[in-house]
């Protein structure tokens, strides 16, 4: 017999030795465990791109709602036969034995946040921001405002509502009012002011909204720390006791809306 024969294949039979085993051990520790961070990241990455996208369809959503409600505000029909009062609510008005409060800078009992009250007149079949319908000619109120981290709004076709929510997660809701200086036929804003400095003469051409929407899902990774914001005139604080105190993903949405219903002789 060929003894090199043999040898050869007493070795090729003998396995794995005991370094052998212990290396392929380790080798595939390590990628299991590579498999492992690398699963956990792409969820943390899917988790965070899922938060933001819910978030960015939140801000644009309130923001293009009330655009549109603007755009109407301080829209008159003679034909409805209703007194000359739509526009910008500076002072508390009354509708069927319900108050809405008037636009405010800072809000009522939630400081930092604006409340914003406009109307406009409405004939059978129009709709407030609630979604209830006149049934007759009337002057439609509705309000904005931040309660409790929620952005609310209620109208008055119904006077029994106390408002619905619109989103949650709001950090900061903030109005500025774009007034015409110069009458020279063209409606441009030529200076913003916050509310409280708006006049009953002042020619409003345009309204500038800012809002800071937060992430509320759960599982949404939390920054390390927050960081200071400016929405519009406001600037928002990250230190201890600011709005932005607790660190989470936030996202600050502005735009800028025409507003068509104007008194021309006085632009």
């Amino acid at each position: 017999m060929n003894m090199t024969s043999a040898s050869t294949t007493r070795s090729r039979n003998a396995g794995f030795s005991f370094i052998e085993l212990l290396i392929a051990t380790l080798l595939g520790g390590i990628i299991i465990l590579a498999s492992v961070e690398l699963f956990s990241t792409n969820q943390r990455t899917f988790q965070l791109q899922s938060g933001l996208t819910d978030v960015q369809e939140q801000g644009r959503f309130a923001l293009d709602f009330i655009s549109r409600e603007i755009r109407m505000m301080g829209y008159e029909d003679e034909d409805l036969g209703l007194a000359d009062d739509a526009g910008l609510v500076r002072a508390d008005i009354t509708i069927g034995g319900t108050t809405y409060t008037a636009s405010a800078e800072g809000g009522t009992g939630n400081p930092g946040n604006d409340r914003f009250t406009f109307s406009k007149q409405g004939d059978i079949g129009t709709s407030d921001c609630e979604g209830d319908v006149l049934t007759a000619a009337a002057l439609i109120v509705q309000t904005y405002w931040v309660q409790d981290d929620q952005l609310f709004c209620m109208g008055s076709v119904n006077a029994a509502t106390t408002g619905i929510a619109m989103l949650t997660g709001i950090d900061s809701f903030q109005v500025l009012i774009g007034v015409d200086t110069s009458a020279d036929g063209v409606p441009a804003a030529g200076t913003y002011k916050t509310i409280n400095n708006v006049t009953a003469t002042d020619q409003i051409v345009s309204v500038r909204l800012g809002i800071v929407v937060r992430a509320t899902q759960g599982n949404m990774p939390t920054p390390a720390a927050s960081r200071d914001l400016l929405v519009l005139d406001r600037m928002l604080s990250a230190s201890a006791g600011g709005p932005l105190a607790t660190p989470a993903v936030r996202r600050v949405f502005v735009t800028t809306v025409r507003v068509r219903n104007l008194v021309w002789e006085s632009i």
